[in-house]
């Protein structure tokens, strides 16, 4: 019997398990290279910022708290991941950002080698589809929050 069969909710079943998947992998790979999944996450919310973040407004976009952050930002620094400086329009506070000389091409193979396994064996165009087809479902979910 397959999944489809033998749930009401076959799609959130789907979603879940590929979520459980992920997390597991993204876990063991990363953990190869030194950052817990949490890290990469960090990092990269504070890519995908152009001008850097502040720490309250990394946290709150993680849904974790101020001192969570600080740790984990305290260890990317040093690692030389992340650098912190001071926010121009306010000499108080402090912006998160890419260090100049940052490794994170190895994070970014990582991303990739888990997303070719995950898509293994799906032709261009299925692939595309999909990519198509979890967009619509991504969009439907946010505008319900």
């Amino acid at each position: 019997m397959s999944v489809t069969e033998s749930v009401p909710y076959p799609l959130i079943v789907h979603l879940w398990r590929i979520s459980d998947a992920l997390d597991a992998r993204l876990t063991r790979e990363l953990a190869r290279i030194g950052l817990t999944l949490a890290e990469f996450r960090l990092v990269g919310e504070v890519m995908r910022a152009t001008t850097g973040l502040r720490q309250s407004e990394l946290a709150a976009r993680l849904g974790v708290t101020a001192p969570t952050v600080s740790a984990a930002v305290k260890r990317l620094e040093k690692d030389g991941v992340l650098r912190r400086r001071t926010d121009p329009s306010d000499p108080r506070a402090r912006l998160v950002e890419i260090a100049p000389e940052a490794p994170l091409s190895t994070g970014l193979d990582i991303l990739s080698l888990v997303q070719e396994g995950a898509t293994r064996g799906l032709s261009a165009g299925e692939h595309e589809q999909l990519l198509q087809l979890l967009g619509k479902v991504t969009h439907n979910l946010h505008l319900e929050d």
